[in-house]
């Protein structure tokens, strides 16, 4: 028992550190953005998915620190609200990052289909439309969350599952079941797009370096290159991505399952470390964001020597 109790605090220690490395990260990203945005009037559309996909894990990360910090609250008004958020925050992030890729499988691919050559030229100004379809849909699959009924429980005192499960609503109330279910559709489709986009731009790295084996040129030109840090951003988020969607719909999953102890903190562990984790690699595969970060190390460093060299 003093085992599984330290091993919780120690988990719970870790999710706290995580978000808050996580919060500070993606404020710093919407902070460079910001000031690109106030220097130049106008933010490229690569940054302003990456500012987007910031702010939703700010949201997300914010949220995941405020129900660790207040477990002990109970009250059904109170676990709507975050619920709402925590699937708002957690679908927009899936939603921009499925941009991102799609973003990234347009600008960078090197296919000559006629209509792939249509969407290299036309995704830079298809990105604020996507962005804000991303919200409204993201918006839409958090509302239903308002209106659950949390107390139906799908298990009976002694563990066992119940005939009937949906469960016995409350007036006005929708049955956790039937959300949880809406809510697992809504994710699985930018889970396909992201899968789909990022196979493309294997796809097509595999393509560009057998051309250029043809061709007996140097495999490190400026194209292959930007391939390679976008396989990488994207290979990374994949990684991170099925994980946290793994482990939120295990934690969201309506069983008497869901209930063991040892999975609920895995799950929550990996939901809150995996976005802080992609943050910090956005930040290193991102050459403008790294040398501002460099820049702002270089700066604390001085300041803490008192001189630079």
């Amino acid at each position: 028992m003093r085992t599984a109790n330290s091993l919780h605090a120690t988990t719970q220690v870790v999710i706290l550190t995580f978000c808050a490395l996580g919060i500070t990260f993606n404020a710093f990203i919407l902070v460079i953005g910001y000031l690109d945005w106030a220097t130049r009037k106008k933010l490229p559309a690569c940054d302003m998915i990456i500012s987007c996909l910031s702010s939703s894990r700010l949201l997300l990360q914010g949220t995941i620190l405020y129900s660790t910090l207040s477990q002990g609250t109970h009250h059904w008004n109170v676990l709507r609200v975050q619920s709402a958020l925590l699937i708002l925050s957690s679908t927009a992030c899936l939603w921009f990052a499925a941009c991102l890729s799609a973003f990234y499988c347009a600008k960078i691919g090197t296919f000559t289909q006629r209509h792939f050559l249509l969407m290299k030229l036309r995704i830079s100004g298809m990105v604020p439309y996507l962005l804000l379809g991303s919200m409204l849909v993201s918006l839409i699959s958090s509302v239903p969350f308002i209106r659950t009924d949390f107390s139906v429980h799908l298990c009976n005192s002694t563990r066992s599952p119940v005939k009937n499960t949906t469960g016995d609503n409350t007036v006005g109330s929708i049955s956790y079941f039937k959300v949880f279910i809406l809510y697992l559709t809504w994710v699985t489709i930018p889970l396909l797009f992201f899968t789909a986009s990022s196979t493309l731009l294997i796809a097509s790295l595999w393509r560009h370096t057998k051309q250029m084996r043809r061709s007996m040129t140097d495999f490190k030109d400026l194209s292959t290159q930007v391939h390679n840090t976008a396989i990488k951003t994207l290979i990374s988020f994949l990684v991170l991505y099925i994980c946290s969607f793994v482990a939120e719909i295990l934690l969201g999953i309506p069983s008497c399952l869901s209930r063991n102890p040892w999975k609920h903190t895995i799950c929550s562990f990996i939901v809150a470390v995996c976005p802080s984790i992609h943050s910090i690699l956005l930040i290193l595969f991102n050459d403008r964001l790294k040398q501002a970060l460099k820049g702002i190390l270089l700066s604390m460093k001085c300041h803490g020597g008192k001189a630079c060299s």
